[in-house]
């Protein structure tokens, strides 16, 4: 605010000295008390004439002062064009649906107070005073929107267009994408930001029943954000492994972010996993004591010819077949995930499960170890999703699994 009236006041200022310097000496000079009643009773044609040239001599100062004014603040908005893409959004912290996330091995005692006296503890309420941004990108921009609501009136039922489904960049290597004010998903580049962007703009505009379609899924073995049969967007090798972060994890976590932006029940853990894999639970169960394996083999061969990751949902068995479900439970807190076997062991007994890390910490055992479970053997009753159906052989099509064709959102 002080800026701008330093800027009004040399404006103003510069201006009435331009009209003044311009002034004739009679008409400067016969402004005096005495010979006021002789300006007066000078020819209206003649007065109207005088007006109007300086009147064009105001316009020219005024447009040549705006015209510094706008090209001063153009150029500092280009220097800050590379900040965060929204300015409100700088001091907000993204609020993430987490599973299974890490905890303290050991989480200090939170101090208890003591009534030493018969009065009730004084409660003080935390008053937070909003800080006035004065940064040179909030002024410039200020400026600017000022100048151009005096240039460019409002209309009375003009409108403006809010996108619900907005882009914050918080680094070269960190874009959120935000739909209506609540953060859905962390990406490492603005392309592929856009991408997820545009997508979700479209889906925006969709009847709000359409929202309870959202689901986690597997498209061509990819983890996928659904809605319905339409793939909305795919997490694909390159960019799990540019977040450093699963793919399955990230669609569960994504897909819960975006239903609660758009006001709708998220899915709990299972829930999620066995729409992603399609499954439904069978007869066969098992029980004993399950241990998990990370750190050292993380990275490594698998048995199945796959690279462990410690942040997979997968374990270890010694005769299972490879790509079996198991709905393992945690006997001593009744905490679930399901996993898939696609390596062998363990080969200490009586150990008969070796679970990833983040399985071991969605079932609350990965600082006790070792942990009494029971699971259950899963069997895959939903056909396998795919952009691009395969054709197979003549010879082959009795063996073929069902495939359902989707579609690009």
């Amino acid at each position: 605010m002080i800026l701008t009236g330093i800027l009004w006041v040399t404006s103003f200022t510069g201006s009435a000295l331009v009209l003044t310097a311009n002034l004739s000496l009679g008409l400067t000079a016969k402004g005096s008390p005495i010979q006021l009643s002789a300006n007066l009773v000078k020819p209206q044609a003649q007065f109207l004439t005088i007006v109007q040239q300086h009147k064009s001599a105001w316009q020219k100062t005024l447009i040549s002062k705006t015209s510094f004014t706008f090209n001063w603040i153009n150029r500092r908005l280009l220097s800050y064009r590379d900040r965060s893409i929204t300015a409100s959004f700088t001091g907000l912290k993204a609020k993430e649906t987490k599973f299974c996330a890490s905890v303290p091995e050991n989480i200090p005692a939170q101090p208890h107070l003591r009534n030493v006296t018969n009065f009730l503890p004084v409660k003080f309420t935390q008053v937070s005073i909003p800080k006035l941004d004065l940064s040179p990108a909030t002024v410039m921009r200020s400026l600017q929107s000022f100048f151009n609501v005096i240039n460019n009136p409002v209309e009375p039922n003009g409108s403006y267009d809010y996108s619900p489904v907005l882009i914050v960049k918080r680094n070269s290597s960190s874009y959120e994408v935000w739909v209506n004010n609540s953060f859905v998903a962390r990406l490492p580049d603005q392309i592929t930001a856009n991408v997820l962007q545009k997508r979700l703009q479209q889906l925006v505009t969709l009847p709000t029943e359409q929202f309870t379609q959202l689901q986690p899924g597997l498209v061509d073995r990819t983890p996928s954000l659904m809605v319905g049969n339409r793939l909305l967007f795919a997490i694909n090798r390159q960019l799990s492994d540019e977040l450093d972060r699963s793919g399955d994890i990230l669609a569960l976590e994504w897909t819960n972010n975006l239903r609660i932006a758009l006001n709708t029940k998220p899915l709990t853990l299972l829930q999620g996993q066995m729409e992603m894999y399609g499954l439904r639970s069978s007869t066969t169960k098992l029980s004993g004591i399950a241990s998990w394996y990370g750190g050292y083999f993380h990275g490594r061969l698998t048995a199945n010819g796959e690279i462990y990751n410690q942040d997979d949902f997968t374990v270890a068995h010694r005769t299972l077949p490879f790509n079996t479900f198991l709905k393992v439970t945690n006997l001593q807190n009744n905490k679930s995930v399901i996993v898939r076997v696609n390596d062998r062991g363990p080969y200490i007994a009586p150990r008969s499960l070796d679970l990833s890390r983040t399985a071991a910490r969605c079932l609350g055992s990965e600082h006790t170890g070792v942990v009494a479970y029971q699971a259950v053997v899963l069997q895959q009753n939903a056909p396998q999703m795919t952009l691009k159906p395969s054709q197979p052989k003549t010879e082959n099509m009795a063996n073929a699994k069902s495939e359902l064709l989707v579609s690009n959102f």
